[in-house]
């Protein structure tokens, strides 16, 4: 298979965006975008708008390209072929990198010591523990935390009994520690403490601490894959509304913060986009992608063509 390339430079921008901070906004090139809570909005719906604003930002030479904690599962059957992704995708957590059409470019699995300890804490604690394992979620049983994994459209989880049951059988990429958030809260300070030196800890849902590989995130996952495609950091804009896209923002020549981002992501932000249940990656591109190029989404007409032609409407102005 070719290996993808980055479209060719554009001209200069033809109307620099100035950021909060007095500086101008770097010429976009690739958006790199969290899924959840940023590109599709609280319902896991991805909007008319943000449709047709990839799709106008892809026709103007900028692709874009996923960065999630999620596993390849079946919500890239419902949102790929709508924006037309043929790009490489960075999942779960930085952890995996995969082509257009889900072939593995690039992955880092979880020591099976550290694996080992997880479950020790996880029996100590009482708490759920899910084993991300590539394109497959385990646990040792299904319960109303795993249940939650279905919303968000994950592979179904497979029940295989005690987890230590897959040491040395199955690569494990990450863990996710789940309870209520108050346990969550309880039991992070001890988790963080034994696994000091030997795992890295982010969250990204309500409920759930996630274990990686020491020094893994969507951050690495990223940096691999913009040297894959031979593109400059400093000409992507990263999109994410959470802890664990904090690393990607911080490598990102522009990092936009959603409007439902928590404190530690919006510390990170050049900009603050709008709420992704108000099309916030819509207002992104628009404002940093389009507009430097002299174009304009028209939101009745984009949102129309979008919809029943599978195309943006783009007009300059």
């Amino acid at each position: 298979m070719a290996r993808p390339r980055m479209p060719p430079a554009c001209a200069a921008q033809a109307h620099p965006v100035m950021l909060p901070n007095g500086q101008p906004a770097p010429e976009i090139r690739l958006i790199v975008t969290d899924v959840d809570g940023t590109l599709l909005n609280s319902k896991q719906e991805l909007t008319p708008r943000v449709e047709a604003a990839v799709k106008a930002a892809a026709a103007a030479g900028v692709p874009l390209v996923v960065a999630t904690g999620k596993a390849r599962g079946p919500w890239v059957r419902e949102v790929f072929p709508r924006i037309d992704m043929d790009m490489p995708g960075v999942f779960l957590q930085g952890l995996l990198v995969c082509d257009g059409q889900g072939g593995t470019l690039w992955q880092r699995p979880m020591e099976d010591a550290v694996v080992a300890q997880c479950l020790q804490l996880a029996d100590s604690y009482g708490v759920t523990l899910t084993a991300y394992c590539g394109d497959r979620i385990l646990a040792a049983s299904l319960d109303e935390h795993t249940e939650r994994l279905k919303f968000y459209k994950e592979p179904t989880v497979e029940a295989v009994g005690h987890l230590s049951g897959i040491l040395g059988q199955v690569p494990v990429h990450k863990l996710i520690f789940m309870a209520p958030q108050t346990k969550i809260d309880e039991m992070r300070p001890a988790v963080e403490a034994a696994l000091a030196g030997s795992a890295s800890l982010t969250t990204a849902l309500t409920g759930m601490l996630e274990v990686l590989p020491l020094g893994a995130s969507k951050g690495s996952g990223v940096a691999w894959l913009l040297s894959h495609l031979d593109a400059d950091a400093s000409h992507i804009m990263a999109l994410g509304d959470g802890e664990n896209d904090v690393e990607m923002l911080q490598l990102s020549g522009l990092a936009v913060a959603m409007g439902n981002a928590g404190p530690v992501a919006k510390a990170a932000a050049h900009w603050v986009a709008p709420r992704n249940d108000e099309d916030g990656v819509a207002a992104a591109i628009e404002k940093f992608v389009l507009a430097p190029r002299g174009l304009s989404l028209d939101s009745s007409a984009a949102v129309v063509a979008s919809t029943a032609h599978g195309g943006a409407a783009v007009s300059g102005h």
